[in-house]
């Protein structure tokens, strides 16, 4: 098969996504190309058997201008779609995948919810199939090769405060760090603890960190407050405009819990996949983080209420306990080869292949001739590269605004001046 991703090349700065993108091309037995979404179209997609929207493209944003609306929608073969964060804006992602007439979305939602998300009669021509946020990162580090046990640091952990917006789960990337802290700090326990902008650690440097320390924390990803019409963000600020004083807490009690659908999107964390892979344990919240890990076998749980912290630190301590579960994670998460890119890549064929459309492509092939499959023309590409900013404009402010996420935007737009919320990109 013949298949053109269209992806946002401003979205792959990240190492997580673009090893996302960049998967297809490296493991996949088809002929993949790429396309950036901004890009004129030149080619004929009815040249392709499948086009698949990656979920850089942000569907429920609008990030699709008119001309790349019109080609997919006149394109007769599979049309595919990558979509995450499904609890911004979702009706219009519904929107978008009637219009579009996408026949198979690769979903974030676990299986148990879909219909929720997804009710069947909204989508009968529509097939939904779950994947995780990411997989087994490729570029990871060998771990130090000293015992899990014999790390001088007991616990560790980096977090970030996210928006009131993100409910239950966002708070909890707070409160888990909050709380095993002042337990470490009383019992005087080796750690380094922090959820600040400062403190937070990247590229190699968090590997190390993450190597040092005989165990991470965490909770589980994603949102179970879902704002179908876009209007959550407003809602907020113009209460919090009216009570200037309403802590967190109030505002999420008054404004954002009715939207919260408890147990719907908790998912896992690729930071699980990066601690496995170098042997350091996993002290988290327990839940169900898409099945991928069982608690007391690949993960010590901890209570949500912390009274099961003395019990967590006891196994810390033992030597024995703590080799041998890192081990097993190692063995069934990593070892296993059921989360690598390789794995994920073949689902994602498999699929297609379901789903492919009889007689396409066209007889007309623009893409016949051995050269255009090797160097394909523009403006094609055969692997994604890493996105790399252009010199910032006159204005600093604008061009940092132009380089933020579209849901950062959302959330900022009604705190920025006028001439900054009329920017769409």
């Amino acid at each position: 098969m013949k298949v053109l991703v269209f992806f946002e090349t401003r979205q792959t700065f990240t190492n997580t996504v673009l090893e996302h993108v960049s998967s297809f091309a490296k493991h996949s037995e088809n002929d993949y190309f790429f396309c950036d979404s901004g890009q004129t179209i030149t080619v004929d997609l009815d040249s392709f058997d499948a086009v698949i929207l990656h979920y850089t493209l942000r569907l429920p944003f609008d990030l699709v201008n008119d001309s790349l609306a019109a080609k997919l929608e006149a394109y007769r073969g599979l049309k595919a779609l990558f979509i995450q964060d499904e609890y911004d804006h979702t009706y219009r992602a519904w929107y978008w995948i009637k219009r579009l007439g996408i026949a198979l979305v690769f979903t974030v939602v676990p299986k148990d919810g879909i219909a929720r998300v997804y009710p069947p009669e909204e989508f009968p021509d529509t097939r939904f199939v779950n994947n995780l946020t990411g997989y087994v990162p490729e570029k990871l580090p060998v771990a130090s090769g000293v015992l899990t046990s014999a790390r001088p640091l007991t616990i560790a952990y980096r977090g970030r405060s996210l928006p009131v917006q993100y409910g239950q789960l966002g708070f909890e990337k707070i409160e888990v760090g909050q709380m095993v802290k002042a337990y470490c700090v009383e019992k005087n326990i080796a750690h380094d603890i922090a959820w600040d902008e400062k403190s937070r650690i990247y590229g190699a440097d968090w590997y190390r960190f993450m190597a040092s320390c005989r165990s991470m924390l965490g909770s589980e990803s994603g949102s179970n407050v879902f704002d179908w019409d876009g209007t959550l963000a407003r809602d907020v600020a113009a209460y919090q405009e009216k009570n200037p004083r309403a802590g967190l807490l109030q505002v999420y009690r008054d404004v954002v819990s009715a939207r919260e659908i408890p147990g719907l999107m908790n998912q896992v964390s690729p930071r699980v996949f990066e601690a496995i892979a170098l042997r350091t344990a996993l002290v988290m919240f327990r839940g169900n983080y898409s099945g991928v890990v069982v608690a007391d076998e690949h993960y010590i749980p901890l209570d949500k209420d912390g009274g099961n912290l003395p019990e967590v630190f006891e196994k810390l301590a033992d030597s024995a306990y703590v080799d041998a579960m890192v081990d097993r994670a190692y063995r069934d998460v990593i070892a296993s080869g059921k989360y690598t890119y390789a794995a994920f890549v073949r689902m994602v064929d498999a699929e297609l292949g379901v789903n492919r459309v009889p007689g396409v492509p066209a007889v007309r092939d623009v893409l016949r001739d051995a050269e255009d499959l090797i160097n394909p023309p523009a403006p094609l590409l055969r692997a994604p590269g890493p996105y790399v900013p252009p010199k910032p404009s006159r204005s600093p402010v604008d061009f940092v605004w132009r380089n933020l996420p579209e849901e950062l935007r959302v959330i900022l737009r009604p705190l920025v001046p006028s001439f900054l919320r009329r920017k769409k990109k």
